[in-house]
């Protein structure tokens, strides 16, 4: 233990404090800290952050801002011996505090000072000076073996950056950051943020920091799950923690700072630095008195707080006395043909920090060396199973699993040492079924796998919150044993993709939840040619098409409508939006709310396969046209295909510009601008290709779609003579109407919420809106297509003696482009007596009929799917179909007997 409060210290023989001691080799000092995923490390060690901060202290006769080298030497000496590893100071040290820190295995967080608490942006000459000394510090201390990271400015105050604008300050940081990287490019950098500014937006730090003080564990490890989004695939840093013990008292600054720690660690931080080592603080030209965060007096005499850090830094990342259990936990990693990454893979998998686990490796049909590579890691067993598809193999592992947690990884993906540990902590709760994790790309990656991390459609997780996910790619997901078997295990339908998006739903719909895990980091190896990236975004295509019959709600057309939100809407994307910020009455928020507005979707509308194609089909026509004609229209035509397509290009190439590229390694002997030019010639590439390639997929899932069950029952009825008809008369007086007559009292509430489900399960009602909050004349809009709209408006009448009159309504309304093509057709036929203008006539007027003839024929066909599903629920629910005539005659029949009307209710009718 250490000594109590009261007594003196001792520095030397057998009454030192025995704690937990890291001290790390002398070779380790001569490596420098790298970013690793989502922390950091030394070499190919792991280096946990484990620090206190020092100062401020007041400055001496030679202007030094540290005590005399004995009293520091003494400090550092306590501090090694407590566990801590990294010593954070607010002013600059020398190099004889630098030499110092290094001698006794302490590496050093410098924070280097400005004026950031005035407007400093607006004075030029200010700002200049700014900049000026920081890069001289730089300069001077970046090379030192004990400096861990730099600082580049500290909690600059909410109304500064209100007052200067976040933009404005976002730039100025940014421009520091590049003058300092431009001279030190080995080393690591910081801002050290805090929760009222935590809007800026700051992509180019190395290492995302935070002051975070919060007495309550819910809440704080609800923020740092915040702050793991906001830091995204970087390194997540407690900058500073800690309580003060005159208001808390020395037993509750113990109790509240180790809290504040191991939450920090347990969330998946790359480390967490305790505030502050004493309670000797200088600030402003004179000493602070009236707190003590330190965790030693003035005298350097400890306080409990002390021990309770030393025990949260001997056990990191998780105590050891947790009463949390490590469950069993069945590795299955699904190969086929992966004898190029297979190796390293379960190299990986051996190495994992986790006591209770097996790998089981399903060779699936493999026709290299899968199988025999598998086989000469002796800890894993092997399946060999006939190619099936990656469902089947992964099923297959599960049928071999004894685990309590399945999970799943692919043999291209390299596990980070602590992988399972992180991954199994949500299981604690017991409604969460699944969990999973990050996934990033190694960074000894080839060039063009770096550019296709950064390219649209890659795997990725969807968050509900932030920490509740509504998806987590397969490769870097865990399934609770009995929720997998409570589902009947995977779809093996889906033979390439598609398969964990199911997974993830069918578990969501049985009331589990699925938490993410920023911690669980996996490096996945991404397709490193661009025919590769091609073949899977078709893959992904075919599995989405084959997605639709089976998850109808979930889709919008032909697309996914994900509830849940993307932090980055692609991997390693900047935000190319400026969220929405409330700072609270007069900036006062300590904890500002950020809303991320969804972005209109016509702002993706040029990058979608639709827009590309009629642009380019008006180019080639204006071409064709023109040949005939001379005319300035085709000119004009011509122009707004290439402008359209210009548009494409240009929004593709604002998303590579938009990618963060900084970390990347030239490409072969280019030089570093070249190198990034590179990167976004093909990264942009990418952006154009990926619609086509997905586009290509659902084609080739909708034309040879899996022979199952869902996929029979999800053809539409054939539209009847009949329903033609109807159509013309629908398209013609814009509304029709359906009655039906029951016996019983119908439930307008019920019968809708029956034929809205129905819908969703139809293959041509993908679109489906229910109006329940407005003043509208319809209760059910369903989308035909491109071409407009289907509305129903239901109404249930009373005609007494519990029987009911089900009036359905159906209403007609065009969108614009049927609007266009019916002003086509007339165009052209005014046009065709021209001769002249008979080649455009009668392309315009082609074009309308076309166009009109789809808008008539999807609507034929939606109406049969509204005719067949409302038929259906009539006669399930025992009510006659009645004809127009019908319906008058029992009208007149309720005037005869003297039926009386229903009164308005909300909960039915009475007599």
């Amino acid at each position: 233990m250490l000594p109590t409060p009261n007594e003196p210290m001792q520095w030397a023989g057998r009454d030192q404090p025995q704690t937990h001691v890291d001290r790390p080799t002398s070779d380790a000092w001569r490596l420098r800290a790298t970013v690793a995923g989502k922390f950091l490390q030394l070499g190919r060690e792991r280096f946990w952050v484990k620090g206190v901060t020092y100062g401020t202290f007041a400055p001496d006769a030679a202007d030094r801002h540290f005590p005399p080298r004995s009293r520091t030497a003494a400090d550092f000496a306590l501090m090694r011996r407590s566990g801590v590893n990294t010593v954070r100071t607010y002013t600059v040290p020398d190099h004889r505090f630098l030499d110092l820190a290094a001698e006794h295995g302490l590496r050093v967080m410098v924070g280097v000072p400005w004026a950031d608490h005035v407007a400093f942006l607006n004075d030029r000459a200010m700002s200049r000076t700014i900049r000026r000394d920081v890069i001289a510090h730089v300069r001077t201390l970046a090379s030192h073996p004990a400096v861990l990271l730099l600082a580049l400015g500290n909690e600059i105050p909410s109304a500064v950056v209100r007052w200067l604008g976040p933009e404005r300050v976002e730039r100025f940081l940014a421009d520091l950051h590049d003058d300092a990287k431009a001279i030190a490019p080995e080393t690591l950098f910081t801002y050290v943020n805090y929760p009222p500014t935590e809007y800026l937006n700051l992509p180019f730090v190395d290492v995302v920091a935070f002051n975070v003080y919060l007495h309550r564990e819910r809440d704080l490890r609800a923020y740092l799950a915040r702050l793991q989004n906001i830091a995204g695939h970087k390194p997540l840093l407690v900058a500073e923690a800690g309580a003060d013990s005159l208001r808390e008292g020395v037993t509750g600054q113990a109790a509240l700072t180790a809290m504040q720690l191991r939450a920090a660690f347990a969330e998946g931080a790359c480390g967490a630095v305790a505030f502050a080592w004493t309670d000797e603080w200088w600030r402003g030209g004179h000493a602070i008195g009236d707190w003590a965060f330190g965790l030693v007096d003035t005298e350097r005499r400890p306080k409990p707080v002390l021990q309770s850090v030393a025990d949260v830094f001997s056990s990191v990342p998780f105590p050891s006395s947790n009463p949390w259990t490590t469950p069993k936990v069945s590795v299955v990693v699904c190969a086929y043909n992966a004898a190029d990454t297979l190796d390293e893979c379960l190299t990986s998998l051996e190495q994992l920090a986790y006591p209770d686990f097996e790998v089981i490796v399903v060779n699936d049909g493999s026709r290299d060396r899968t199988g025999d590579i598998a086989r000469q890691h002796s800890f894993c067993r092997v399946l060999d199973v006939e190619h099936g598809g990656l469902s089947r193999a992964r099923n297959a592992g599960f049928a071999a699993s004894t685990g309590d947690v399945i999970a799943y990884t692919d043999a291209d993906v390299r596990v980070d040492p602590h992988w399972l540990t992180y991954l199994v902590q949500p299981f604690l709760n017991p409604e969460v079924a699944a969990a999973g994790g990050l996934s990033l790309p190694p960074l000894d990656s080839p060039w063009r796998a770096h550019c296709v991390a950064r390219a649209p459609g890659g795997p990725t997780h969807v968050l509900l919150d932030d920490r509740i996910a509504e998806h987590v790619p397969g490769c870097n997901l865990a399934v609770r044993r009995e929720a997998l078997q409570a589902i009947g295990g995977f779809n093996p339908i889906y033979l390439r993709a598609g398969d964990d998006v199911d997974v993830c739903w069918r578990l969501q719909a049985t009331g589990g939840k699925i938490e993410f895990v920023p911690a669980a980091l996996v490096w996945h190896h991404h397709r490193a040619t661009v025919r590769g990236y091609w073949r899977q975004q078709v893959g992904y295509g075919e599995g989405e098409s084959w997605l639709v019959p089976r998850h109808r709600k979930k889709f919008t057309g032909a697309r996914i409508a994900w509830k849940g939100h993307i932090y980055s809407p692609l991997p390693f994307v900047r935000s190319l939006s400026r969220p929405r910020v409330n700072v609270g009455v007069w900036g006062t928020a300590a904890f500002p709310s950020v809303y991320h507005m969804r972005r209109f979707s016509w702002a993706f509308l040029p990058h979608t396969v639709r827009w590309q194609i009629t642009c380019a089909v008006l180019v080639f026509a204006a071409l064709v046209a023109g040949f005939a004609i001379k005319s300035v229209a085709t000119a004009a035509v011509a122009a707004v295909g290439l402008v359209g397509l210009t548009i494409t290009v240009l929004q593709c190439v604002r998303y590579a510009f938009a990618s963060d590229i900084e970390a990347l390694p030239n490409i072969g002997r280019h030089s570093r601008r070249v190198s990034r030019a590179i990167y976004r010639g093909m990264i942009t590439w990418l952006h154009l290709l990926q619609p086509f390639a997905r586009t290509t997929g659902r084609v080739r899932g909708v034309l040879s779609p899996p022979n199952d069950a869902a996929s029979r029952t999800a053809q539409a009825p054939r539209p009847t003579a009949g329903d033609v008809a109807r159509t013309f008369y629908l398209v013609a007086r814009g509304t029709i109407e359906s009655r039906f007559w029951a016996q019983q009292w119908i439930g307008a509430e019920m019968f809708l919420t029956q034929m809205a489900d129905q819908f969703r399960e139809s293959p041509l009602t993908r679109t489906l809106e229910i109006e329940d909050c407005w003043l509208t004349a319809r209760d059910i809009r369903l989308a035909i297509g491109p071409f407009g709209w289907l509305d129903l408006l239901v109404l249930v009448e009373n005609h007494g003696a519990g029987r009911s009159l089900v009036r359905v309504g159906h209403r007609w309304q065009p969108a614009t482009l049927s609007i266009v093509a019916a002003l086509a057709m007339v165009a052209g036929t005014s046009l065709s007596v021209r001769g002249d203008m008979f080649p455009w006539a009668a392309a315009i007027g082609l074009f309308g009929v076309v166009v009109a003839g789809a808008a008539l024929w999807r609507t034929t066909r939606s109406l049969s799917v509204v005719t067949h599903v409302i038929t259906e629920l009539a006669r399930e629910a025992e009510m006659q179909p009645l004809s127009e005539r019908s319906a008058r005659w029992f009208s007149l029949r309720r005037r005869r007997t003297g039926a009386v009307m229903p009164d308005t209710a909300a909960n039915g009718v009475t007599e």
